[in-house]
């Protein structure tokens, strides 16, 4: 099955797994990125690129992983919550110079210069805000065994109530800022995976989903 891609580029090496190929491509600003795209990533010590990771071979989105997740705000700028930091603009480079960091772009449907600015412009409002360590430990906590007992008592989604317990309002985690901005546009507001609380959605729910971004060129195996 061929999916028709939001951006195509050169390949700079490849790296194989027994269920999916990635290819990593030189980034190019406005080509393969751009301002109002969403950045993903994942720290994996085996894999040794630079530039942007870009699976071309998968049966499922969930095969690819994804742990962070940003706003792309400029050629080599993007804006994200950070345990380290909170809310801040950090650089995209840092990202595609670190040969053990694989960073790859889905671009929102319907995206034009105007929507792309309101993203942007969501996030920019929440710099300064602090990372939410114990709506990091909620999620964590929902996928544990105090999790199932959680479910047990209430009798309802361990996640969603963990999350509601643990989550302060004031600050945010990754997944949840970017949730938030898509939220916010009226285009995506309560559509796919914005139809639960953005401080219940982590990063590869939010990259899994396919009705809030365009889909990918891929080459089934």
């Amino acid at each position: 099955m061929v999916y028709s891609s939001p951006w195509q580029s050169k390949a700079t090496m490849t790296h194989s797994h027994p269920y999916f190929q990635v290819i990593s491509q030189t980034p190019e600003y406005l080509l393969n990125y751009g301002p109002g795209y969403i950045g993903f990533t994942y720290s994996d010590p085996s894999f040794i690129s630079k530039g942007i990771a870009y699976f071309t071979r998968w049966s499922r989105l969930s095969e690819i992983k994804a742990t962070h997740a940003l706003v792309v705000s400029g050629e080599d700028e993007c804006i994200e919550a950070h345990v380290q930091s909170g809310v801040q603009r950090a650089k995209l480079s840092d990202y595609f110079n670190n040969p053990e960091c694989q960073i790859f772009f889905r671009k929102p449907i319907e995206l034009d210069e105007l929507l792309a600015k309101s993203i942007i412009e969501t996030a920019e409002k929440e710099i300064g805000c602090k990372y939410d360590l114990s709506l990091i430990l909620g999620q964590a906590t929902s996928k544990s065994h105090i999790g199932k007992l959680i479910r047990e008592i209430f009798q309802g989604d361990a996640k969603s109530i963990a999350c509601k317990i643990m989550n302060n309002d004031t600050r945010w985690i990754c997944s949840e800022l970017v949730a938030h901005c898509l939220d916010q546009q009226e285009q995506y507001r309560g559509k796919g995976i914005l139809s639960i609380p953005a401080h219940t959605i982590d990063p590869q729910e939010l990259f899994e989903d396919t009705t809030l971004f365009e889909p990918w060129t891929n080459i089934a195996i």
